[in-house]
């Protein structure tokens, strides 16, 4: 998952910190009994960003991997990230004085760009039921509030896959790794359930064969629909093999790692190659998933929490088109 730069964390935490400055004040002025001001302990933002990391955790399976592998902070303010295209220069020459003179040669250069969505979704609750909260043993209803981060988690693990096709700014689009228009990709017409250990090694051949054959000679990290990966795992490579199909394919020296993920269709493979190199592209990080308190500023004024996250996924091709990503459908 997306990690905090220190300028993201101190502006979580002067946010959280500034909303209990401000309910401490308004409280020493409040005495009617309707309307409260209370501050939110340490422990319930705690018990919070516990809860986002588990549902980090168990949603994004694509794009924690992505993030992991490569990401770049960038700025609250930056509505769009580009980044440069170099196409090949220079000439090498091979003497025995040294003396030649090599051809000048400059770089041609273009830019491409990927707009930085905010997802955000808010909580909200009422003084008197937040008073009624605050007397529970578990204080704050958090549960409402992960419904909101669970949410806005599956929405990032969605724009890993499939983009944000509802974002454009100046041409510039969000693309994931179904729709990416320069990945490779190929049909395979197997139905990878109820298929033989040599129509799967047939596939994963087709998605290592794609990534070569458009120069990437790297280790491949291979994401499957979560159901497939359990065929795979549970059934036998052949009759009397002593290897289930899903071993035999971890034996591929080609495969780096096979990632079972819950919403991808079934039948289709992603592959990357050298995911931890930055060839593929990188997760733009403006803000990690995190929640905050809205500011109130009289007693009677609902408890408002948002969560919220700013990011993207950024994928690449180089100055030719080539690109590490592979993408493989039934049909």
């Amino acid at each position: 998952m997306l990690r905090f730069t220190n300028e993201q964390e101190l502006a979580v935490n002067a946010a959280r910190e500034g909303f209990n400055q401000t309910q401490t004040a308004l409280a020493a002025n409040h005495r009617d009994i309707v309307g409260n001001a209370s501050v939110i302990p340490l422990d319930a933002w705690r018990r919070i960003d516990q809860r986002t990391v588990q549902i980090q955790r168990d949603v994004l399976g694509v794009f924690n991997r992505l993030a992991r592998a490569n990401y770049t902070p960038v700025g609250i303010g930056d509505l769009v990230n580009y980044f440069p295209k170099v196409s090949d220069s220079g000439e090498v020459h091979v003497s025995m004085d040294g003396r030649s003179e090599g051809k000048a040669d400059q770089a041609l250069v273009t830019y491409e760009g990927t707009p930085v969505p905010i997802f955000d979704a808010y909580a909200r609750f009422g003084w008197r039921q937040m008073a009624v909260m605050q007397k529970a043993p578990s204080g704050i209803d958090t549960t409402t509030i992960a419904n909101n981060v669970r949410k806005i988690a599956e929405r990032m693990e969605n724009m890993a896959l499939n983009g944000e096709s509802g974002i454009s700014v100046a041409g510039t689009q969000i693309y994931g790794l179904r729709n990416f228009p320069l990945r490779n990709t190929a049909v395979t017409g197997v139905t990878l359930q109820g298929a033989t250990g040599a129509n799967w090694l047939a596939v994963f051949q087709a998605l290592i064969f794609q990534l070569l054959g458009d120069n990437n000679f790297g280790r491949v990290t291979v994401f499957m629909n979560y159901t497939d990966y359990t065929y795979a795992d549970i059934n036998e490579f052949a009759a009397g093999y002593p290897k289930t199909i899903l071993q035999r394919l971890s034996e591929i020296k080609g495969i780096a790692e096979i990632i079972p993920v819950s919403r991808l269709p079934a039948d289709e493979l992603i592959g990357i190659s050298d995911i931890d190199t930055s060839d593929w592209g990188t997760v733009l990080n403006a803000m990690p998933l995190v929640t905050r308190p809205k500011a109130r500023h009289n007693p009677e004024d609902d408890y408002t929490f948002g969560t919220m996250a700013a990011a993207a996924t950024q994928l690449k091709s180089d100055f030719d088109g080539r690109c590490a990503i592979a993408h493989l459908t039934k049909v």
